[in-house]
């Protein structure tokens, strides 16, 4: 019998059974000492340190390229790219003053008074705005269902809210307090894990699969070429409305580091150059959050992609929520065979023209914020929208990843990704089931099956698929 010792890769060899007691006993106080993941935490690592505001913009402003030379996750271009992201992030932060910040989900939330976040704060060097957050309007209620096709069986809603009393691993307490809202802080880390400063603002967000990944438009937007690099699997209706609201049934699928994988709702106005849309749902996207787990996410164009962003990251969303922020990860995922979670979302227009976002977990609808009507300009959402989409949509280069569940939509029940209670807001502001069409960019990888029977689970689809060849 051999006397070797082997733990966690490493042999040791020795013919004392006292001397291999005490090693295994060392190294299992190593190993309790090491940060592990739960098994049900939402997504990345704990930070090794608590970096405080005051700190993390210090150390930006000192950054130099070659102190990210040896990052093995770092792409960006050259040192002129590198000098465009350290520039636009502490323009960025300029003039917000940070009281507190936290860590959840093992990336840093800052606690940012509300009046000096991005859309409402011109920084130091302009003159200060004199914006206010904009009346709330109420959310919609969905149309009562039909009689008919029962639900297949019950779901779990997921609460994303943050609460008083929880803490972090620093003692930092895992909440923004009143008059303040919680932005995931937006580092060098971060945008490097791209190429450029535009990749990561508008990373992976073309056209309906009529773009390819150098822009160029396709003739047939409804049958990309092989360029094309994003797949869908949803369903759409092109109506007057004032927004729309779905269930979305949460995974967490995966997919590769370059690539994303989603479940959104979109609210357009107009096609090809003139589109403009606001966009809502879940996405896997490892380089975009520093994570293989799903986050909440927001995105929007007003010119037909060449524009916009996700979440808070460059201006245009107002967010007035202190308990939810967008970039977080969820508690739960659905399961194969087991529980199926999810939550709500809403777009809805108000009357004074400004797009305001809704979630609603295991409680009442919140308010998170609004994109405003300016922000449209003279495009077709400064006064409504013109179609609602439902569904997953998948990136990548010669081989996507997984789209939704990874199963196909014929899976049904408890394998297939879903999105149920799908409706949009009529131009007199009353809820409508939508009834959608059906749109398979590659039905050879993903597939959906709609739904419009308005039974108890109104409208809605089944939809995803393994991968894509």
């Amino acid at each position: 019998m051999r006397d070797d010792v082997q733990f966690s890769g490493f042999l040791f060899k020795g013919k004392s059974a006292l001397w291999r007691g005490h090693l295994l006993i060392l190294f299992a106080f190593v190993a309790l000492a090491m940060p592990r993941e739960s098994a049900d935490a939402a997504e990345g690592e704990t930070p090794k340190k608590f970096v405080p505001y005051p700190q993390f913009i210090s150390e930006t402003k000192d950054a130099k390229p070659q102190d990210f030379g040896a990052k093995s996750d770092g792409r960006v271009k050259d040192a002129a790219a590198f000098e465009e992201m350290r520039s636009y992030i502490l323009s960025y932060y300029d003039g917000i003053a940070v009281k507190h910040s936290f860590v959840e989900d093992g990336r840093t939330v800052d606690c940012v008074p509300i009046e000096q976040q991005p859309s409402l704060h011109s920084g130091k060097g302009g003159e200060k705005s004199e914006l206010r957050p904009a009346p709330i309007t109420r959310p919609i209620t969905p149309p009562k269902p039909e009689k008919g096709a029962a639900a297949p069986g019950s779901t779990r809603a997921i609460d994303l809210t943050l609460k008083k009393g929880k803490r972090d691993a620093f003692g930092n307490e895992l909440y923004c307090p009143k008059g303040t809202i919680p932005i995931r802080r937006m580092t060098l880390d971060d945008i490097m894990r791209f190429p450029t400063l535009r990749d990561f603002l508008r990373a992976g967000k073309w056209d309906d699969g009529s773009l390819d990944r150098e822009g160029r438009t396709h003739p047939n937007r409804n049958n990309p070429d092989d360029s094309s690099t994003h797949y869908y699997a949803r369903g759409y209706q092109f109506v007057d409305n004032f927004g729309g609201d779905g269930w979305l049934n949460v995974w967490s699928p995966t997919v590769a580091k370059d690539s994303m994988s989603l479940s959104q709702l979109w609210v357009v106005g107009s096609e090809g150059e003139g589109k403009q849309t606001v966009e809502a749902g879940w996405q896997v996207y490892p380089n975009k959050w520093g994570s293989d787990k799903a986050a909440l996410f927001i995105f929007y164009t007003t010119k037909n992609y060449s524009d916009g962003c996700y979440n808070l990251e460059c201006k245009g969303f107002v967010q007035i929520a202190n308990n939810v922020y967008l970039g977080k990860g969820f508690t739960h995922y659905s399961s194969s065979g087991d529980g199926q979670w999810g939550f709500n979302l809403q777009w809805k227009r108000h009357t004074d023209g400004n797009w305001w976002l809704f979630y609603k977990g295991n409680a009442n609808y919140i308010a998170v914020g609004y994109y405003p009507k300016s922000l449209f300009g003279t495009g077709t959402l400064a006064s409504k929208a013109t179609k609602i989409a439902f569904g997953g949509e998948d990136t990548g280069d010669a081989s996507a990843k997984q789209m939704g569940s990874g199963a196909l939509a014929a899976d049904g029940w408890q394998k297939a990704a879903f999105l149920n209670f799908a409706f949009y807001i009529d131009t007199s502001t009353v809820s409508q089931w939508a009834n959608l069409t059906k749109y398979e960019s590659d039905p050879d990888c993903y597939t959906a099956t709609i739904n419009n029977i308005y039974g108890s689970w109104g409208t809605y689809l089944y939809f995803g698929g393994p991968k894509c060849n």
